[in-house]
């Protein structure tokens, strides 16, 4: 008995004590190391146009292999390629067309990042290939998705990933914070991200995410004809939180869950004439990163 209760108040004491060490929330990546990601995306649209209401949901399942091809001081390079993509979309009348043809395409899809000390991406390797994978034959496909996916847009969504951490170890309690503008699409979307350490479990770390996102047009809309011009474009996120789970022996995130609310106003013109839309988007998205792969396990 007497053993039991030392043992009891030992740990009551070393858990505070243990809670207040600092820990890293750096990837650690060593040459030949692969892992999964799998991510699954639902989305729920409502669209106002000339007073009719227009609502399209859809779902993007996605499975990302990442292998460390080289890890130098300052340079180290991740080959991602895509291995599955499935987007179905309800809502639309016979479906959007193309849409099951660009997850088939995508399929085998690969492109290099080089990561410096700060897992930021300072170079990406292949990027006309990864396009011309994923386009296919399809001219005006590959123009839209260079627009959507440029390479400064690929860069800064691959470097999010890796970089999310502080630099430098944090304790329970511990903010940081995160400024970035993303290119897309004719779009420029300015995120500003709060993160904090809310608990550390088992080796595993617990980091909650709020943050803001407004968007504004930086040029036209891919795909839209020539002549339609983007007179007005302000969307912002009314929701913006997440959670993220990170393995402090590993050296790895595990699991990033976001949830995203936003609104916004576009005008589009055109021969003289106007078009007001007003748009909702509702965003759940959940990536899990394992050493399995997701399709065969």
């Amino acid at each position: 008995m007497r053993t039991a209760s030392a043992l009891v108040l030992a740990l009551a004491f070393a858990a505070p004590a243990a809670a207040q060490d600092s820990v890293s929330l750096k990837w650690s990546l060593k040459e030949g190391d692969t892992f999964y990601a799998k991510g699954v995306t639902n989305m729920d649209m409502s669209m106002g146009i000339m007073g009719q209401n227009i609502d399209l949901k859809m779902k993007i399942t996605a499975v990302q292999r990442f292998k460390v091809t080289s890890a130098k001081p300052g340079a180290t390079t991740i080959e991602m390629a895509l291995l599955d993509m499935q987007m179905d979309a309800a809502g639309v009348p016979g479906g959007v067309p193309g849409l099951g043809a660009i997850g088939e395409r995508a399929k085998g899809a690969t492109i290099t990042a080089t990561l410096n000390d700060e897992m930021k991406v300072t170079k990406l390797t292949g990027y006309e290939k990864f396009l011309d994978k994923i386009a296919g034959d399809d001219d005006a496909m590959r123009k839209q998705l260079q627009a959507q996916l440029s390479e400064a847009a690929v860069s800064q969504m691959i470097t999010q990933v890796f970089s999310f951490g502080p630099d430098k170890p944090v304790k329970v309690g511990d903010t940081w914070n995160r400024d970035e503008k993303m290119p897309a699409g004719g779009f420029e979307a300015t995120v500003k991200q709060k993160f904090k350490l809310e608990g550390v479990t088992g080796g595993v770390a617990k980091v909650g995410l709020t943050g803001d996102m407004v968007f504004k047009a930086g040029g036209g809309i891919p795909g839209l004809p020539p002549e339609v011009k983007v007179s007005k474009f302000e969307m912002k996120a009314d929701k913006f939180t997440g959670t993220l789970l990170f393995d402090t022996k590993a050296g790895r995130l595990t699991e990033n869950k976001q949830d995203v609310n936003m609104n916004g106003a576009i005008t589009l013109s055109a021969n003289g004439q106007t078009i007001d839309m007003t748009m909702k988007i509702k965003m759940q998205q959940t990536t899990t990163v394992t050493d399995k792969n997701p399709i065969k396990d």
